[in-house]
């Protein structure tokens, strides 16, 4: 079955991020090139990509809804972190603008990736609450939600927000790189898992199999 897969990535640009700003560019771009080998591995996948790094100065699309094969790799220049975190507006502009995109679109699979080292704590237009409510509507159509997080309590933030896969790292060299392996493996088996619950399902029964694949687990192999 051929599909489309949009992998959204909202990375938080505070200033507390600077300390591994080029540890997080280098991570991305070893993602971007991570979401092109799925791409060759699953030719009836077709991979798109939108990257979001968000401060409280806005939310910058270094990438909106681009083929993975056209996207470049980023550099320092795309990202420079400074000021706050309003992740609550980051993610609730993000996935209403990504619903209104592929709402006439078929057989589309979304994954958002949340990518953040603090709380919340500038957000104008959303709040918990309503955050809450749209992650939620959007897990019932088959969305996959990961919070990846570092000095806060990760675990209890996700839960907070009813994401069901989150993931701590350290914000140093090792910590970093081994974020962005082990991301980059979930997002491998989350896609096999897509092609497998797809070759086993009827095509009216996508977002069935979607929501089969991001229900199951994530970033721990068993």
């Amino acid at each position: 079955m051929e599909t489309r897969v949009q992998n959204l990535i909202i990375l938080d640009k505070s200033g507390s991020m600077s300390s591994i700003t080029s540890l997080a560019v280098a991570g991305v771009n070893e993602t971007i090139g991570s979401i092109r080998a799925i791409e060759k591995k699953h030719p009836e996948q077709h991979q798109f990509v939108t990257l979001i790094a968000f401060c409280d100065c806005g939310q910058q699309y270094i990438f909106d809804n681009i083929p993975v094969a056209e996207c470049r790799f980023i550099t320092e220049d795309d990202y420079r972190p400074c000021c706050c975190t309003p992740l609550y507006d980051a993610i609730g502009n993000a996935c209403i603008r990504m619903e209104k995109h592929i709402r006439d679109l078929e057989n589309t699979a979304v994954s958002v990736t949340i990518i953040t080292d603090g709380y919340e704590n500038a957000s104008k237009e959303f709040n918990h609450l309503s955050i809450v409510k749209l992650i939620s509507r959007l897990k019932e159509n088959g969305w996959l939600f990961a919070y990846i997080g570092a000095d806060h309590d990760v675990e209890s933030v996700a839960f907070s927000l009813q994401i069901d896969h989150s993931l701590s790292f350290c914000k140093d060299t090792e910590g970093v790189k081994a974020m962005f392996a082990k991301e980059q493996d979930a997002r491998s088996r989350w896609n096999e898992n897509i092609s497998m619950c797809c070759s086993m399902e009827s095509p009216s029964s996508f977002k069935e199999a979607v929501t089969k694949a991001s229900k199951a687990s994530y970033f721990n192999k068993d």
